[in-house]
């Protein structure tokens, strides 16, 4: 039987013997309601524990899902979560770097011209930094 299936029949157990607790505690036989308030208090504390359990195999089986999973081998399918992009992608991580790396140069760079000359030219029209003497 599952985690979650116990849990729920403890839960209702519990939920019948706080019925009737309710019930012997309003009749002359109300020492009986401290019993049944104890077995109600013992059958939420088991359920409790049975749903605890059943939260870590969830989380457990989860877990071990995402490590079955292949790592991603570019920054197109990291992005698309591998729907477009799969295992035979050409992308070696070391290319990855390489455009990671080019990206950020180009994003330090003045302007576009100077980034496609490598510092050789310099378009003043169009330069967000007006600091730079070329």
């Amino acid at each position: 039987m599952s985690h979650r299936r116990t849990a729920l029949i403890l839960r209702a157990g519990a939920c019948t013997l706080l019925g009737a607790t309710v019930a012997a505690a309003t009749s002359p036989y109300w020492p009986v309601a401290v019993g049944t308030g104890y077995g109600a208090a013992f059958l939420a504390w088991c359920a409790h524990g049975e749903a605890a359990a059943d939260r870590r195999a969830r989380v457990q089986a989860l877990r071990s899902e995402m490590a079955a999973r292949p790592s991603p081998c570019c920054l197109l399918w990291h992005a698309s979560d591998g729907n477009h992009h799969g295992p035979d992608c050409l992308l070696v991580p070391g290319l990855v770097a390489a455009i990671a790396r080019g990206w950020d140069d180009l994003h330090q760079a003045c302007c576009l011209a100077s980034w496609e000359s490598r510092g050789a030219r310099h378009d003043t029209a169009h330069c967000t930094r007006k600091d730079y003497a070329a």
